[in-house]
């Protein structure tokens, strides 16, 4: 081992200890033991309380896992999502190789709430999810399904309970395919109840994912508001220039964005906003006529 830790460095002896343990295990398997902390301890010459710190580190990283009485293991990578390709929570992970899992959290009739996708006043099915990747609980998922659509799926409490249930699959069972999905994503601070769900420190920092998914006709299909692990979710997307190479601006079109921030075309990143919008006055019609604007959680 050529790897060495100076004392005299301005950096501090767990931050190098943390670079030189993040270099090593990137080429070991996932599910691999590393050394116990007073393994690196001797083998680093250095207290447990400066491995403590750097393996620290590396937990809130996602990159190890700490196993109660078993020790410290490389995580797997995290669940990756590519916007473009329309596909439900169970097909990203077993696409990846990898085992999903879900344990129903709580379903029931709902009544609809200023700020739902929703016709007001419209009948509801809420059900809540806690998703596993591996048997490790990565996301929580509320998902709001109107009731009569509800029933002619056959989404039932039974039903949802089904080790190998998926909302996507049930709706392609009862031949309604989801055509496209309009999301939103937001960084933020865990609460307790989240944290305590999905086995989360101090100070967790989550992605809030709301989706609302269509059918072909544009008719929604439902209205799903996600908290993922922010340790192990991870989105790419690609981004291209708005104008060809070669070509000019076309400066009325971007007038046109600018006059209608809200249009169905402007799904691109955005900054903000910075504190709350205001709240809209009147009834809320169906989301599928203004899917660009991203919503309040109202789950």
């Amino acid at each position: 081992m050529t790897d060495a830790l100076h004392a005299n460095l301005d950096r501090p002896l767990y931050l190098q200890l943390a670079d030189l343990l993040r270099r090593e295990i990137a080429g070991r398997p996932p599910g691999e033991r590393i050394d116990s902390e007073a393994a690196l301890a001797e083998r680093f010459a250095v207290s447990r309380f400066t491995v403590t710190r750097a393996i620290e580190i590396l937990v809130d990283e996602g990159l190890v896992r700490r196993k109660q009485g078993l020790g410290s293991f490389i995580a797997p990578p995290p669940l990756l999502r590519q916007p473009g390709y329309l596909a439900s929570f169970t097909e990203a992970v077993e696409a990846q190789g990898r085992v999903a899992t879900h344990r129903l959290i709580a379903f029931g009739d709902v009544s609809w709430r200023e700020g739902a996708p929703f016709e007001a006043g419209e009948k509801l099915v809420r059900l809540d999810r806690l998703r596993l990747v591996d048997d490790i609980p990565t996301a929580i998922h509320a998902s709001l399904v109107s009731a009569d659509l509800a029933r002619r799926i056959g989404l039932s409490r039974a039903a949802a309970r089904a080790p190998d249930f998926s909302l996507y699959r049930l709706f392609a069972s009862a031949g309604l395919d989801v055509a496209r999905g309009v999301e939103t994503l937001r960084a933020r601070a865990a609460s307790a109840e989240e944290a305590r769900r999905l086995g989360l420190g101090g100070e967790a920092v989550v992605m809030e994912v709301t989706r609302q998914s269509y059918d072909a006709s544009g008719a929604l299909l439902d209205f799903v508001h996600a908290i993922y692990d922010a340790r192990r979710y991870a989105y790419r997307a690609e981004l291209r220039s708005a104008t060809p190479p070669g070509a000019q601006p076309a400066k009325s079109e971007e007038k046109a964005n600018a006059r209608e921030p809200n249009a169905r075309h402007d799904f691109g990143p955005r900054l903000g906003p910075w504190g709350d919008e205001p709240r809209r006055s009147g009834k809320t019609g169906r989301a599928h006529h203004r899917a660009g604007r991203p919503r309040r959680s109202v789950l």
